[in-house]
């Protein structure tokens, strides 16, 4: 019993430094180009916009182009990085995963929209509060808005404990009504976010491709390949965290349900009893994010080639 037992966590922790590499957390793959970046990112799908997540099997964009150390210089580079991501469309920022805010990569994008909008018309408002509806028409009327202007036209100011213009704009990101950002990088010092702040728009206007695409997948069809996606990165995950991450768009059912369709067509394996299950991808070698970001970055294009046509 006691051999078993150590055979089971020997397996886990293997499985650990495997995900850990292929999420590039240990080590960080410290890239330096865009190129890189977005290799990166369409190897992983799903990362976190910022510092990596304690118990969170997520990537982390800072993390991995930055390190733990996060001198100046590679903080820098991370923050232009992360926001060239979202200025070409490589990645677009959420705020429905794990309750942080993210990056997924285009290639993934269509069956996240799928999931959040259920295809509930892009003008359908009536189940927003009264400050997302504000801001959904100023953006109609301007195209794109700044928290700064919300607060003016609500006649609100924002406090670090409180703003009403920010919650209301998270509120329609949330419902991916809306895309934020990228701003305008400084010339020089920091890369920080201007006062003014990012800018807002309408997601099914800046991202049509993706919105028309995700038309085309039911939410069991989007819930497998979603989920296929992050598993593809993430080498393994249990599926009590998997359901805690992403339980603002899929229900455990509908966790269940995609999982067990993927295990039975051979893309997963499905192991362990009760809370201690996991979804585990098939695959005889290790995953290293160097070595592998050109075959995976290559799959992704050809993925999202095939979703957009």
């Amino acid at each position: 019993m006691a051999n078993r037992q150590t055979t089971k966590s020997t397996d886990r922790a293997a499985l650990e430094r495997q995900r850990n590499r292929a999420l590039g957390l240990d080590p960080p793959p410290l890239f330096e180009t865009a190129a890189a970046a977005e290799r990166f990112l369409a190897k992983v799908a799903v990362a976190l916009r910022y510092g990596a997540g304690a118990g969170l099997p997520l990537a982390s964009l800072y993390h991995a182009a930055a390190g733990p150390e996060r001198e100046k210089a590679a903080l820098i580079r991370a923050i232009e990085l992360t926001n060239g991501l979202m200025g070409t469309g490589a990645g677009i920022e959420v705020n429905v995963i794990a309750e942080r805010l993210a990056l997924v990569h285009r290639s993934a994008m269509p069956f996240l929209y799928a999931l959040v909008r259920r295809r509930q018309a892009a003008d359908d408002v009536s189940d927003l509060t009264l400050g997302a509806r504000v801001a959904y028409q100023m953006i109609r009327d301007r195209n794109e808005i700044t928290a700064g202007m919300l607060r003016k036209r609500l006649g609100v100011a924002g406090t670090p404990k409180s703003d009403a213009a920010y919650e209301a704009l998270a509120e329609l990101q949330r419902r991916l009504l809306v895309d934020r950002g990228p701003f305008e990088v400084r010339r020089s010092g920091i890369p920080y976010l201007p006062k003014e702040g990012y800018p807002y728009h309408f997601f099914h206007v800046v991202h049509a491709d993706l919105a028309k695409a995700a038309a085309r997948h039911s939410p069991e069809n989007a819930a497998a390949r979603f989920l296929r996606a992050y598993l593809g990165g993430a080498v393994f995950c249990s599926i009590r965290k998997m359901t805690a991450m992403f339980r603002q768009f899929l229900t455990a059912e509908e966790i269940e349900g995609a999982l067990t369709a993927m295990a039975a067509a051979g893309q997963i394996a499905v192991t362990g009893k009760g809370a201690a299950r996991i979804a585990n991808t098939i695959s005889r070698r290790v995953p290293d994010p160097r070595r592998d970001a050109k075959r995976v970055s290559r799959r992704g294009a050809e993925d999202a080639e095939d979703d957009l046509t």
